[in-house]
């Protein structure tokens, strides 16, 4: 519990739909009320999925601009609108967290500017540059300088910090790796449930079916590769779900791969399964192994640039594979198959939700809280660093 008068905090953010950063909001608001904070939650569209605690004050702030001019012109104006609302909440925030890039535009063009903890949760060099060569790299590095140079940042893994202070020349006012949380008891209560529209033994991939990011080609091929008689489920929706259909089909894999489609509670179709599989090129840090491993399912995951290699350490180490390297990513999935990793029921203690809520309210203040495996740092010592 906090000590003294309550922390008031605000949470401010695209939408809290599908993906793993607003579990991730869910889920530190939900440790935050436990922990005694007053928070607030303020929605830049009206896209909301997750239940969240009476207590919390929730408020959805849609922008809806119209025309080339509106879109253009709509991280300014939709500032206006945040600004607007402060003005008539009359509320003082002690704390403020700002997810996901729509959020982080506008909460930068408004007078929170200063005030905000950008809260970073993908790999930003990837993300932002993907393809981009010449020119348009070049206007991409300055435009994302801008927006965070001086800022205060939070990335949830520390390659991930230091790879946007170094491909993009950023010194951060303040930068802190935290790692995801996870409510441990909760995914474990969720899981309980029986699912009967799956093989009773199979292989998983729980995620968004977007293949720039989650790259589902490389997943199918290294299970085929991999010649396991399980069958491999997809659980995901999203606009490239039509997309992983064709790619099973010329891959004519149609008897061998079970797209379920979204679901709302993933965790059982964890639970049962022999293993979760992620093929990300990139990610911040990945939220589905921990979910998946507080199942104690076991996850084998490429090593992308952020993220599982800072998750899968000691004896779950053999199960990080090359980003690359499909023969290696079939051969992991095969070995699991014959013998099937044990999964302790601690592994993921050191990711539980009120650890990781403690770092974030020690973020007033200038506090911190020490999680091994992150770092804080400041603008002098990065200047130092670089």
């Amino acid at each position: 519990m906090l000590k003294g008068s309550a922390l008031s905090i605000l949470f401010v953010v695209d939408h809290l739909e599908s993906g793993g950063a607003p579990v991730v909001v869910k889920d530190l608001i939900d440790g935050m009320v436990a922990a005694g904070a007053d928070v607030s939650l303020l929605i830049l569209s009206e896209r909301q999925a997750h239940p969240l605690p009476d207590e919390v004050e929730v408020s959805t702030l849609p922008y809806r601009g119209q025309g080339r001019i509106g879109k253009w012109l709509r991280y300014r104006r939709h500032a206006r609108l945040l600004d607007g609302w402060l003005a008539a909440n009359g509320t003082h925030y002690d704390l403020v967290y700002a997810h996901l890039h729509h959020a982080h535009q506008v909460v930068s063009r408004s007078r929170l500017k200063d005030a905000a903890w950008y809260c970073l949760h993908s790999d930003p060099v990837i993300g932002f540059l993907g393809n981009k060569r010449g020119l348009a790299r070049l206007l991409k590095k300055h435009k994302v300088r801008s927006l965070y140079h001086g800022r205060k940042l939070v990335t949830v893994s520390q390659a991930m910090l230091d790879r946007l202070i170094r491909h993009f020349n950023i010194t951060p006012s303040r930068g802190e790796a935290i790692h995801n949380p996870i409510a441990i008891e909760n995914v474990r209560d969720l899981a309980s449930t029986t699912v009967t529209d799956v093989p009773e033994d199979y292989l998983v991939y729980v995620g968004r079916t977007d293949n720039r990011q989650k790259r589902l080609d490389r997943l199918l091929d290294a299970y085929q590769a991999s010649r396991v008689a399980l069958p491999l489920v997809v659980v995901g929706g999203g606009s490239g779900l039509a997309d992983v259909e064709e790619m099973v089909r010329e891959r004519r894999m149609e008897d061998q791969v079970v797209l379920v489609g979204y679901r709302g509670n993933p965790y059982p179709y964890m639970k049962q399964a022999r293993a979760l599989l992620l093929s990300s090129d990139y990610e911040g840090f990945p939220l589905v192994l921990l979910e998946a491993l507080a199942c104690q399912t076991p996850v084998i995951s490429v090593d992308c640039p952020t993220g599982p290699s800072e998750l899968l350490t000691g004896d779950l180490s053999p199960w990080l594979v090359p980003l690359g390297n499909i023969e290696a990513f079939g051969v992991a999935i095969a070995r699991a198959v014959e013998k099937t990793p044990v999964v302790s029921e601690q592994q993921c203690e050191p990711f539980r939700l009120d650890n990781v809520v403690k770092r974030y309210l020690a973020l007033h203040g200038g506090g911190r809280e020490s999680e091994p495996g992150s770092e804080s740092v400041t603008a002098d010592e990065r200047r130092a660093a670089i």
